[in-house]
């Protein structure tokens, strides 16, 4: 099995968090901040983030 280096995927999380939280608002804005795609995103992006911090420590 091939693992990925930590910096890496740290690095292509940084940027789908990027990308989430900007689509996020831009839905949110469209759509309004109850809108079910917004909620969706907003629950991904909370994974992400998630992710995202357990690789850091």
């Amino acid at each position: 099995m091939f693992f990925m280096p930590i910096n890496d995927e740290k690095s292509k999380l940084e940027k789908l968090i990027e990308t989430l939280r900007d689509e996020m608002i831009r839905i949110g804005i469209q759509e309004g901040l109850n809108s079910e795609r917004t909620l969706e995103i907003s629950q991904k992006l909370d994974i992400y983030i998630s992710k995202y911090h357990f690789l850091k420590n």
